[in-house]
């Protein structure tokens, strides 16, 4: 914000405010009625911070002189109440004609109010005030400027010298010029003067640099306050101004400015345009690093807490995808933009701001490969996780139950060992272990069921344990059904040899053996089978099971058959 003029307060040797605040405050509230006693506390205040205090002592002053008025517009106008603040400097310079800052502050509040012609009407009365030959000049600057400006303005004799005028501007008066117009609050005004002043000055980079910085800020406000058509036409004519200008423009500025295009583009659901931004931005970025020499003009690269601008184009590039549908394209894209974040951890601040950061986009990006059944990538994407937070419980189940569906039992094992050490009293990592397991015969699957009903008598009514119980019982039913399938393929193994045979030549004593050792293994798995069914409460498991123990009933008859 431009900076109105301030007089010096009454008494300069004060260097504790504080305590002249506190002085002065016992002096008012023991009666003290002296206007300038209130003026001092004013300023007291105002030294320490409390303008909403300094305004009100100020506002209860009886018969304020221009001093005081003064002072209240410079506090308003710190507040952003530009209309009191312009009420205030007026009273000041009628009580005192001569007031050089009452008369410019007056002038500065106008034009952040938006009101240029007024402006331009008032200059010519604050010529004589102006303390140096640099102020009328500055003064004078403005004043044809915003008359060339002016929309619709006829012809005058200030106007048509604005171009000689301008021309022969020093670098310093261009300067405070742009100091001026750049601080201002109304960026209707700002920008159109600018703009002008770009139109006069078509080779001077301080005065592009000024147009597009003041132009870019009203974009970001466009975008934050998701005024996504605004912000693309204002882009839009920058980038054309851009591609058509003699003046050298700050890369960086150009840079911004290509972001902005690619997010309101992509707003506005034009993808492809919003890629091509993007792809311009890091086409700049890359070009600027290379001739960006010192270390200190590297740091504009980074943002205050440390996450680099190589981050964030590879993250437009990678959501602009996403928002296409296209996660393989995305995929490389995030990839290099983790790797931005860890390449410059050591830059965080808070120190856990760049790692949680890179943290969470591991387990966005695990959650999305997993849906669409990217085993692989999700599992990169985890162990990446798992790295940065060796400690976190809930990564490391993610690896636990993707390691178990991918069959890889060892690391989910090794995972396994983490989670009880993460935490050790957890009833559901026990859980774990029993889903790991290999069930290879009614042996292990009887043992299991054993340890299930373990763990529920010993936890119960925890609802995730039963949940996580019922899961397991689930998984039980597959691994009886394959050990019924061996069986009776070792029955129908038999039975056809010895068909295939004549009566004389079978052993019948190794074809009893055989088939009394398998009704014993029919009777076995049957029994299993009525323990789970005790305790599965699913339908469509309970008929599986049921079917199952039907099998064997009958298969259990034919061993017998034959055994006998």
């Amino acid at each position: 914000m431009a900076d109105v003029l301030d007089i010096p307060e009454a008494v300069v040797l004060v260097t504790d405010w504080t305590e002249a605040a506190r002085l002065l405050e016992q002096s008012v509230r023991a009666g003290n009625q002296d206007s300038q006693a209130a003026y001092l506390l004013a300023m007291s205040y105002k030294h320490l911070g409390r303008t909403a205090d300094a305004r009100q002592v100020l506002a209860k002053i009886a018969n304020p002189d221009a001093n005081v008025l003064l002072q209240r517009g410079v506090l308003a106008f710190h507040d952003k109440d530009f209309a009191q603040a312009a009420e205030e400097f007026t009273r000041s310079w009628e009580k005192f004609a001569e007031s050089w800052p009452a008369a410019y502050n007056l002038l500065l509040t106008r034009l952040c109010l938006g009101q240029a012609n007024e402006c331009a009407e008032l200059i010519p009365r604050v010529l004589h005030l102006a303390p140096s030959p640099g102020d009328q000049r500055l003064l004078t600057l403005l004043r044809v400027l915003m008359l060339a400006a002016a929309p619709g303005a006829a012809p005058s004799t200030e106007g048509l010298e604005a171009p000689m005028l301008f021309g022969g501007m020093t670098g310093d008066e261009e300067a405070r010029l742009l100091d001026l117009l750049a601080g201002l609050n109304q960026f209707d005004v700002t920008f159109s003067l600018l703009a002008k002043l770009v139109a006069l000055r078509p080779r001077s980079d301080q005065a592009h640099a000024a147009y597009f910085g003041v132009a870019l800020v009203q974009a970001k406000s466009h975008l934050d306050r998701c005024e996504w058509s605004e912000a693309d036409d204002l882009l839009g004519g920058l980038r054309r101004r851009t591609e058509a200008g003699a003046a050298r423009l700050d890369g960086f500025y150009q840079l911004v400015m290509y972001q902005m295009i690619g997010v309101s583009a992509n707003m506005l659901q034009d993808f492809d345009r919003g890629l091509q931004a993007f792809r311009t931005a890091q086409e700049i970025y890359h070009r600027e690093v290379q001739h960006t020499g010192t270390q200190e003009r590297m740091q504009r690269f980074f943002n205050g807490h440390g996450v680099p601008l190589a981050a964030w184009l590879e993250q437009n590039l990678a959501l602009t995808y996403e928002l296409q549908n296209r996660l393989d394209k995305a995929e490389p894209h995030w990839l290099r933009y983790l790797d931005a974040l860890e390449q410059n951890f050591s830059r965080s601040q808070p120190a856990d701001y760049l790692p949680s950061l890179a943290f969470e986009c591991l387990t966005r990006l695990a959650e999305q490969f997993s849906k669409v059944e990217r085993w692989t990538s999700a599992l990169g994407c985890l162990q990446r996780a798992h790295r940065i937070r060796p400690n976190d419980y809930d990564t490391l189940e993610r690896l636990f139950h993707l390691f178990t569906q991918l069959k890889r039992s060892e690391d989910a094992r090794k995972i396994l060992r983490r989670l009880r050490e993460v935490r050790p009293n957890d009833p559901q990592v026990e859980l774990f272990d029993l889903e790991v397991r290999e069930l290879r015969s009614v042996e292990e699957v009887e043992r299991l069921l054993g340890d299930l009903r373990r763990i529920l008598q010993k936890y119960p009514g925890d609802l995730r344990v039963e949940e996580r119980g019922t899961a397991a019982l689930q998984n039980l039913v597959p691994a009886l059904e394959r050990c019924a399938d061996q069986h009776t393929a070792q029955v129908n193994k038999v039975v056809d040899q010895m068909r295939r045979l004549p009566s004389y030549q079978i052993n019948w004593p190794v074809v009893r053996d055989i088939m009394r050792d398998l009704e014993d293994q029919f009777v076995y798995l049957r029994r299993v089978a009525q323990k789970c069914l005790a305790q599965i409460t699913h339908d469509d498991l309970r008929r599986d099971l049921n079917r199952l123990i039907a099998h064997c009933d009958r298969k259990i008859d034919q061993c017998h058959t034959l055994g006998s």
